[in-house]
């Protein structure tokens, strides 16, 4: 099969022919995931290296058990994050201290009218937040990286980590008040004492 072929064959029939053995096909699927793959790992970890090397495990995971994969209602691409979320948590829990999460530039919250300074506060307060979602745990982080960087669905996440929607909910909500309280926010303020 050609390659301009492969590149509009949808994902599902990518992964039909990569279950008989067509490589080009697991290919397609990993050009076409790897951005996304990437940047989940990033920021779950912490670390572009290690986003990398996670990134590189997870689709060789995922091509190892691509025979299993079923979709049952779930993209795809859910499994891809799904599995690399579990790798990640799995090396966090190898680790004993974690490092600094740095937000990305191309995250970081000012407008093109902004001031120099204005600039330099909202990069500050970018990387005050995640450095917060860092100290969450696990499953809270997991959920605020998926709804806020990954830009995910309430109903997405729940099938990527087997849970309800109300019960995403929930853990997004806690998500929220934990880090409000650990960034003693004002609008916190407000709600506790009002």
């Amino acid at each position: 099969m050609r390659r301009s072929v492969l590149a509009e064959t949808d994902d599902q029939q990518l992964i039909s022919l990569a279950v008989a053995g067509n490589r080009e096909a697991f290919g397609r699927l990993y050009e076409r995931h790897k951005p996304r793959v990437i940047r989940h790992a990033y920021f779950l970890s912490g670390d572009f290296l290690l986003a990398e090397d996670l990134t590189a495990q997870t689709f060789l995971n995922a091509f190892q058990a691509i025979s299993r994969y079923e979709p049952r209602g779930v993209p795809f691409v859910s499994w891809l994050l799904r599995i690399t979320a579990n790798l990640t948590i799995n090396y966090r829990k190898s680790l004993k201290n974690g490092e600094h999460m740095q937000l990305p530039d191309a995250l970081e919250a000012a407008g093109e009218e902004d001031s120099p300074e204005i600039h330099l506060q909202h990069k500050a307060d970018g990387e005050r937040v995640w450095r917060e979602v860092r100290h969450l745990p696990s499953e809270q982080r997991q959920v605020i990286v998926m709804r806020f960087v990954d830009d995910l669905s309430y109903q997405d996440i729940a099938q990527i980590l087997g849970k309800s929607v109300g019960a995403v909910r929930v853990i997004h909500f806690r998500a929220l008040v934990s880090l409000r309280q650990m960034l003693d926010l004002p609008a916190w303020r407000r709600t506790r004492a009002g």
